[in-house]
Formats: structure tokens, sequence, C-alpha cells
């Protein structure tokens, strides 16, 4: 899903999509994402651009795959506008370089900007707090009836604060912007080309 999701935009010449994996061979190695991309972007009528580990789809519209391995890698992002922003292996990245990615998700090419995660279950990670609300403490297995459903949160200084709507987030930190944020979970049986 990591990589169809940027088809969506790629008709806007302007959209611009980074797929992230923590280590470059994470993306380059046999059978990685930059291989796996060759399966899906041709189709769309992209090009490769080996060099930088990107594809130029014939609007102009480009994704590119990228890497954060260490914390300070971060700041070759520094200036950058995101539109979509995906981390493949959520769990494998910081808190800190995650957060920091999310202040570049930002654009005026006309699509909202927003991000996409895949994990797997890690519950010694900081993801786990991230969407312990949609997960059973007793099971540690994800609440049905929670998959899906739209919250939202601040982040207040390194604390994050939830609210069940924007307009409650914006009355009570009025100087913060609101970020929706949902968990879906899924099983290795939704996957039929993994099984």
């Amino acid at each position: 899903a990591l990589l169809t999701e940027p088809l969506y935009h790629t008709a806007n010449p302007h959209f611009g999509a980074v797929i992230f994996r923590r280590t470059c061979p994470e993306i380059t190695n046999e059978g990685g994402l930059w291989d796996e991309s060759f399966k899906v972007y041709p189709h769309a009528g992209a090009e490769p651009r080996n060099g930088d580990l990107s594809w130029r789809f014939p609007s102009g519209a480009s994704v590119s795959f990228g890497h954060i391995q260490r914390e300070a890698d971060v700041l070759k992002w520094h200036s950058s506008q995101i539109a979509l922003i995906e981390f493949d292996e959520l769990t494998t990245f910081t808190e800190f370089q995650f957060f920091y990615m999310l202040s570049r998700n930002r654009s005026t090419c006309g699509v909202r900007p927003y991000i996409r995660a895949g994990c797997n279950p890690d519950a010694a990670s900081w993801v786990a707090r991230l969407v312990e609300w949609y997960i059973d403490p007793t099971t540690g297995l994800p609440i049905p009836e929670r998959a899906g459903k739209v919250r939202w949160f601040v982040r207040d200084g390194e604390t994050l604060r939830w609210g069940n709507t924007k307009a409650e987030l914006e009355h009570a930190y009025p100087d913060l912007a609101p970020k929706s944020f949902t968990f879906i979970p899924a099983k290795l049986e939704d996957n039929k080309k993994l099984t």
C-alpha cells in the first residue's frame, strides 16, 4: 500500500512524496522497496532516476526513497516541503525522527499534506504509546470498534494531548495546530501475496 498511495496524486505536476526506511540498504537490497517500485510505477508511465532513487511521472510529479539512519540525518530535510511522507516500518524510527519529519509535511501543491506508516507490533516501541488508545491493554490486540476511528492530537512540548474533535483541541490549545490520526490494524491474512 505504501507504493501505491502516491499514485492518487501523480497527475499533479507539483506533487512530491518521500517513502522512508531507516537505512539505505533497506531500500536497495534485493527485494527491497526500490525493486518493488519497478512493479508499480512503470505502469503509470514513470521513469526511474537511479542516481537519487526517485521516479518522475509524466506530469512532473515525483516519488523518492529516503533514509534517516541517525538522529541528525533529519537535518538533511530541514527546508523540505513534502506533501506525502510514508514510513515503512515506523517502529524502526525514533520518536524524534517521526515528529521532526511531521514538521516537513507541508505543501502548496494542492494536496493536503498527510503521512502514512506501516509497522509490526512492538510493545517496547514509542509507536505502542502512539496507538495505545486503539489497543486492548489486557490482550494486546486491537479493539475492533476503535479501528479506523479518527482522533486528534497536539504536541504540547514533548507531550501528546488527545481529543475526540479538532474543535476540542483548538479550544484547549489555541496556539497549537491539531493533527488528525487513525490506526487501522491488519493481519498477515489481509495481505494475500505474503501468505
